[in-house]
Protein backbone atom coordinates (compact mmCIF):
# COMPACT_ATOMS: atom_id res chain seq x y z
CA UNK A 1 0.00 0.00 0.00
CA UNK A 2 1.12 3.50 -0.72
CA UNK A 3 1.77 6.09 1.98
CA UNK A 4 -1.23 8.12 0.75
CA UNK A 5 -3.46 5.09 1.38
CA UNK A 6 -2.10 4.71 4.94
CA UNK A 7 -2.65 8.40 5.62
CA UNK A 8 -6.25 8.12 4.39
CA UNK A 9 -6.84 5.07 6.61
CA UNK A 10 -5.40 6.84 9.67
CA UNK A 11 -7.57 9.92 9.02
CA UNK A 12 -10.71 7.81 8.60
CA UNK A 13 -9.89 5.86 11.76
CA UNK A 14 -9.36 9.10 13.72
CA UNK A 15 -12.69 10.49 12.47
CA UNK A 16 -14.49 7.27 13.37
CA UNK A 17 -12.99 7.26 16.88
CA UNK A 18 -13.94 10.93 17.35
CA UNK A 19 -17.52 10.18 16.23
CA UNK A 20 -17.78 7.29 18.73
CA UNK A 21 -16.38 9.43 21.54
CA UNK A 22 -18.79 12.31 20.82
CA UNK A 23 -21.73 9.91 20.58
CA UNK A 24 -20.94 8.52 24.05
CA UNK A 25 -20.26 11.98 25.51
CA UNK A 26 -23.50 13.44 24.15
CA UNK A 27 -25.42 10.35 25.23
CA UNK A 28 -25.44 11.58 28.82
CA UNK A 29 -27.31 14.74 27.80
CA UNK A 30 -30.95 15.28 26.83
CA UNK A 31 -32.03 16.93 23.59
CA UNK A 32 -34.30 19.91 24.29
CA UNK A 33 -34.52 21.52 20.83
CA UNK A 34 -33.88 20.41 17.26
CA UNK A 35 -34.00 22.11 13.86
CA UNK A 36 -33.53 20.26 10.58
CA UNK A 37 -32.49 21.74 7.25
CA UNK A 38 -32.07 18.98 4.70
CA UNK A 39 -29.15 16.81 5.74
CA UNK A 40 -28.06 19.19 8.50
CA UNK A 41 -29.45 19.04 12.01
CA UNK A 42 -28.83 21.64 14.70
CA UNK A 43 -29.78 20.56 18.19
CA UNK A 44 -29.51 21.93 21.70
CA UNK A 45 -28.79 19.42 24.44
CA UNK A 46 -28.66 19.85 28.21
CA UNK A 47 -27.05 18.19 31.19
CA UNK A 48 -27.56 19.04 34.88
CA UNK A 49 -25.27 17.81 37.61
CA UNK A 50 -22.48 18.41 40.06
CA UNK A 51 -19.34 19.66 38.36
CA UNK A 52 -15.82 19.66 39.74
CA UNK A 53 -14.47 23.19 39.70
CA UNK A 54 -10.82 24.25 40.08
CA UNK A 55 -9.35 23.76 43.56
CA UNK A 56 -8.44 27.45 43.88
CA UNK A 57 -12.18 28.27 43.64
CA UNK A 58 -13.57 25.52 45.85
CA UNK A 59 -12.65 22.00 46.89
CA UNK A 60 -16.28 20.88 46.54
CA UNK A 61 -18.26 20.22 43.34
CA UNK A 62 -20.92 22.79 42.40
CA UNK A 63 -24.36 22.35 40.80
CA UNK A 64 -24.30 23.41 37.15
CA UNK A 65 -26.42 23.24 34.03
CA UNK A 66 -24.64 22.78 30.73
CA UNK A 67 -26.15 23.38 27.31
CA UNK A 68 -24.52 22.11 24.15
CA UNK A 69 -25.26 23.21 20.61
CA UNK A 70 -24.52 20.37 18.18
CA UNK A 71 -24.36 20.54 14.38
CA UNK A 72 -24.79 17.15 12.66
CA UNK A 73 -24.54 16.00 9.06
CA UNK A 74 -26.22 12.65 8.39
CA UNK A 75 -26.30 12.15 12.17
CA UNK A 76 -22.54 12.59 12.59
CA UNK A 77 -21.34 15.43 14.82
CA UNK A 78 -19.50 18.07 12.82
CA UNK A 79 -19.22 20.72 15.51
CA UNK A 80 -20.34 21.44 19.07
CA UNK A 81 -20.16 24.33 21.53
CA UNK A 82 -20.86 24.24 25.27
CA UNK A 83 -22.01 26.85 27.77
CA UNK A 84 -22.27 26.10 31.48
CA UNK A 85 -23.96 28.15 34.20
CA UNK A 86 -23.79 27.89 37.97
CA UNK A 87 -26.97 26.88 39.75
CA UNK A 88 -27.87 27.96 43.28
CA UNK A 89 -26.64 25.61 46.03
CA UNK A 90 -30.27 24.77 46.85
CA UNK A 91 -30.42 22.99 43.48
CA UNK A 92 -28.22 20.17 44.83
CA UNK A 93 -31.22 18.56 46.50
CA UNK A 94 -33.29 18.37 43.32
CA UNK A 95 -30.92 18.05 40.34
CA UNK A 96 -33.13 15.45 38.62
CA UNK A 97 -36.23 17.65 38.99
CA UNK A 98 -34.86 20.89 37.49
CA UNK A 99 -36.92 21.69 34.40
CA UNK A 100 -35.19 23.13 31.31
CA UNK A 101 -37.37 26.27 31.58
CA UNK A 102 -36.24 27.07 35.12
CA UNK A 103 -32.87 28.65 34.25
CA UNK A 104 -33.45 29.08 30.50
CA UNK A 105 -33.11 32.89 30.58
CA UNK A 106 -29.54 32.67 31.92
CA UNK A 107 -28.34 31.12 28.63
CA UNK A 108 -27.66 32.98 25.38
CA UNK A 109 -30.69 33.09 23.04
CA UNK A 110 -29.19 30.48 20.69
CA UNK A 111 -29.24 27.92 23.55
CA UNK A 112 -32.72 28.60 24.88
CA UNK A 113 -35.77 26.40 24.45
CA UNK A 114 -37.39 28.98 22.22
CA UNK A 115 -34.61 30.20 19.90
CA UNK A 116 -35.60 33.88 19.83
CA UNK A 117 -37.00 34.17 23.37
CA UNK A 118 -35.84 37.26 25.24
Amino acid sequence: MSSAMWIAIVILLALALRALYLRAWLGSSARIRVERRGWLTCEVRRRVGMERIPDHVSEFPAPREERIQVLRLFGLVLWHMEVSIALPNTACERLDAIAPQEFDRQFPSWLRLMKHAR
